[in-house]
């Protein structure tokens, strides 16, 4: 899924180029100065792609700003969510290797990481478990796509669940799961609301 963060006067919208079910994939960069319909420019790769050779999958891209510096959260399937130092200002990778920040070993993917900042914290979420195909397999009750977090001191890694348990090593406490009428959310963002505090977005 695309992003879009204002930085400074401009619109920088992040987006994903993939071949669906393969590490085929790029992560690039368009920019425009009021996000009106024909007033993007697109700026190519931002230097973060993935092939068969890599651990991860290079889609899904969220930034965050701690200071004067900026990190690319991405990753889907394969070994989890990944981050990476970008540039300032953030229109490349910074080219060193991307760490991984959150991965499940027991068969359900990972995907759609957002971090978010808040008293202290660093929260990251991100989107678990079967998320597509519903019309023609329903997952097990419970594997369906859901929202976990993680959380951390440092906006770089260490991120644990509420019991403890690193989000590298299956982590993750649930924020949202099925219910009533909601089905498989996921795909979330946070954003921090004057007058109401944190409010979670999502599709289902």
């Amino acid at each position: 899924a695309p992003e879009v963060n204002k930085i400074g006067d401009t619109y920088y919208l992040y987006y994903s180029v993939s071949s669906f079910g393969t590490q085929s994939s790029a992560i690039g960069l368009t920019q425009s100065k009021t996000m009106e319909p024909g007033s993007w420019v697109d700026a190519g790769s931002i230097g973060v792609t993935s092939d068969a050779s890599k651990k991860y999958n290079a889609i899904d891209p969220n930034l965050i700003q701690v200071g004067s510096q900026y990190y690319l959260n991405f990753g889907s399937y394969w070994q989890g969510l990944h981050q990476t130092k970008m540039t300032s200002p953030p229109t490349k990778s910074s080219g060193g290797n991307a760490y991984q920040i959150a991965f499940t070993s027991n068969f359900e993917v990972v995907e759609a990481a957002f971090e978010f900042a808040y008293n202290g914290y660093y929260y990251m979420f991100f989107s678990k478990g079967s998320c597509c195909k519903y019309d023609k397999t329903r997952p097990a009750k419970g594997k369906e796509y859901r929202i976990l977090a993680c959380r951390s001191k440092s906006p770089t890694g260490g991120f644990v669940d509420k019991d403890g348990v690193d989000c590298r090593n299956n982590g993750g406490t649930i924020v949202l799961e099925s219910h009533d009428w909601v089905y498989g959310p996921g795909g979330q963002g946070v954003y921090n609301d004057p007058t109401h505090g944190p409010v979670l977005y999502y599709h289902y």
